[in-house]
């Protein structure tokens, strides 16, 4: 299968403690099968540490504590896990983050969520065009009808965006990750809309040149809406404007 990305891709690097928006609290923090079984093999006492903070309720999930932090987040926002096991360590949801995927029939698309800090400074100081690379497979992949149309008219929208600045940008990566997700509803109109819709949301009123007051607009807008499938759903519908 071939897996293709974003040319700043590969140049993303978490910032750990220097993060001001740790992703280690205020969200669910699923643990998948094989981490579960990789955390209650742990020995020592770090390891009982670690299953103490797990609840095997419903998903096996970390037990979030005081202002909604894993238990596993120290006092400078740092993972313990990540100090004691290194990074191998984490659960697949803490190793995707701020990644996404979008799935087609021949191919496999990732990129960066806005939602992080360091993801967003990334994106939106590239100083070039999206442009994707290929990062695993090789030859041509066969595509669907629609999805050769659907990168076509990707293609054409992107192709239509001025080549450079933060609001570029920002357009081309709310494209890149939204619009394949008509593929999966049907709603390539309400998708568009939206796409124009949580732009101007981000870029509207921003003053030209502050680049951080832009990533914090697209991280702030990005936890809200992208990451909360229900609000998420009323922006496409046009219900979370009335």
């Amino acid at each position: 299968m071939n897996v293709y990305a974003p040319e700043y891709y590969p140049s993303f690097r978490c910032i750990a403690g220097a993060c001001g928006h740790t992703c280690c609290a205020g969200w669910e923090i699923d643990i998948d099968p094989e981490s579960l079984a990789r955390y209650q093999r742990m020995p020592g006492d770090f390891g009982r540490r670690v299953r103490s903070g797990i609840s095997l309720e419903d998903t096996p999930h970390f037990i979030l504590g005081a202002g909604e932090r894993c238990p596993l987040l120290n006092g400078d926002n740092l993972c313990d896990l990540i100090l004691h096991a290194g990074e191998d360590a984490l659960c697949q949801i803490c190793r995707d983050h701020p990644r996404f995927r979008n799935y087609f029939s021949g191919r496999i698309e990732v990129g960066l969520g806005l939602v992080c800090e360091a993801a967003a400074r990334l994106i939106l100081s590239w100083p070039r065009p999206l442009r994707l690379v290929r990062l695993e497979g090789e030859g041509e992949e066969e595509l669907t009808e629609d999805e050769r149309w659907l990168f076509d008219l990707r293609d054409r929208w992107l192709s239509a965006i001025p080549a450079e600045g933060p609001r570029a940008r920002l357009m081309e990566t709310l494209i890149y990750r939204h619009l394949p997700d008509a593929l999966y509803d049907g709603r390539l109109d309400e998708r568009m809309d939206f796409i124009n819709r949580a732009y101007h949301e981000i870029a509207d009123g921003w003053n030209d040149g502050d680049l951080n007051t832009l990533v914090e607009r697209a991280r702030v807008f990005s936890d809200a809406v992208e990451y909360d499938d229900e609000v998420l759903e009323r922006w496409i519908t046009g219900e979370a404007e009335r």
